[in-house]
C-alpha cells in the first residue's frame, strides 16, 4: 500500500487516498470528484495532486522619503469669513514650505470644500449654526530630515488639524524585485519539503501569483497615525520622529504538481 496526498499549506487541509500502485492512474478522477465534497467554499482547483504554498520575504530598510498630508480647516458663521481663514492660512503654509525649500511640483492643494453646519434636533436639521471650510495638502518630502521641522512647524498653526504621514524608501523598485525572487525560492524551499515530508516527489509549477508590496512601519506601529490638536502640549519630541526602519514585504502563492511518488 502507498499514500498519495493533496496538500495544501495554507488551509491545513490532508486528503489521504489510499490506493495500490497499480490503481495510481485513477488519481486524477478520483480528486475531482473529491474536491467539491472537500474544498467547496475554495473556489476550483486544480484536478490534479498537487501542494500549495505561500512564499514570503521581507526587508527592513531605512526610510529616504515621507509623504505628509493635512487639512486647513475653519468654521464661522460668515461662509466668506470661513473661506478667507482658509486661504489666507493656506497661503502662509506654503510661504513655509517655500522656506523648507520644497519644491511647487512635490505639493499638491486639493478643491476647497464648503458645507453648511445645522443645528440637529430628533434627525431633523434645523437652523444653520456657521459654515465650515476646508482643504486638502500632500507634501512630498524626498528628505526625512525636513520631516521633524515641517510636522513642527504645522503644529502651530491654528487652523491645521488632521496631520498624517507615511514613510517610504526612494529605491523601492529593486527592494521588490529582489523580495519577489527570495519568496519565491521560499515557496519551492516549502513545497520540497512538504512533498519529502509524504515521499512524494514535486513537480513543476502550476500556477503563481504575486500579492501588491506592503509597507510597514517598523518597531514603532507607525501606520496611519494621525496627529490631533488636541495631542500637542509643547512635548514635540514625544510626537515628531522618524521610524528607524521599515518593513517591504512580498508574498506569493504558489500551486505546484505533485509527480508520481517515489518508491
Amino acid at each position: 500500500m502507498n499514500d498519495i496526498f493533496l496538500i495544501s499549506e495554507s488551509t491545513n487541509i490532508l486528503l489521504e487516498s489510499k490506493l495500490r500502485i497499480s490503481e495510481v492512474k485513477y488519481i486524477f478522477a478520483i480528486l475531482l470528484l473529491l474536491q467539491p465534497l472537500v474544498f467547496a467554499s475554495a473556489g476550483e482547483l486544480p484536478a490534479f495532486p498537487f501542494v500549495f504554498v505561500i512564499g514570503n520575504a521581507l526587508k527592513e530598510v531605512p526610510p529616504d522619503l515621507a509623504k505628509v498630508t493635512f487639512e486647513v480647516k475653519s468654521f464661522d458663521e460668515n461662509p466668506e469669513k470661513s473661506l478667507d481663514i482658509v486661504q489666507r492660512q493656506t497661503s502662509e503654509v506654503l510661504d513655509f514650505l517655500k522656506k523648507l525649500e520644497v519644491q511647487d511640483k512635490d505639493i499638491e492643494a486639493y478643491q476647497l470644500d464648503k458645507q453648511a453646519i445645522r443645528q440637529e434636533k430628533n434627525g431633523v436639521d434645523l437652523k444653520i449654526l456657521g459654515y465650515e471650510t476646508k482643504q486638502k495638502i500632500l507634501v512630498n518630502l524626498h528628505e526625512t530630515k525636513k520631516y521633524s521641522v515641517l510636522v513642527e512647524g504645522l503644529l502651530k498653526y491654528r487652523n491645521i488639524v488632521d496631520i498624517d504621514a507615511k514613510f517610504d524608501v526612494s529605491n523601492r523598485k529593486e527592494i521588490e524585485k529582489s523580495l519577489i525572487a527570495d519568496a519565491c525560492a521560499d515557496a519551492k524551499n516549502k513545497a520540497e519539503n512538504m512533498a519529502d515530508g509524504i515521499g512524494a516527489k514535486l513537480g513543476s509549477v502550476f500556477s503563481i501569483s504575486d500579492q501588491r508590496m506592503e509597507a510597514g512601519y517598523g518597531n514603532y506601529d507607525y501606520m496611519n497615525r494621525m496627529f490631533k490638536k488636541s495631542m500637542y502640549k509643547g512635548e514635540s519630541d514625544k510626537l515628531i520622529f522618524i521610524p528607524s526602519t521599515i518593513e517591504i514585504r512580498q508574498n506569493v502563492h504558489v500551486f505546484f504538481k505533485l509527480a508520481e511518488q517515489k518508491i
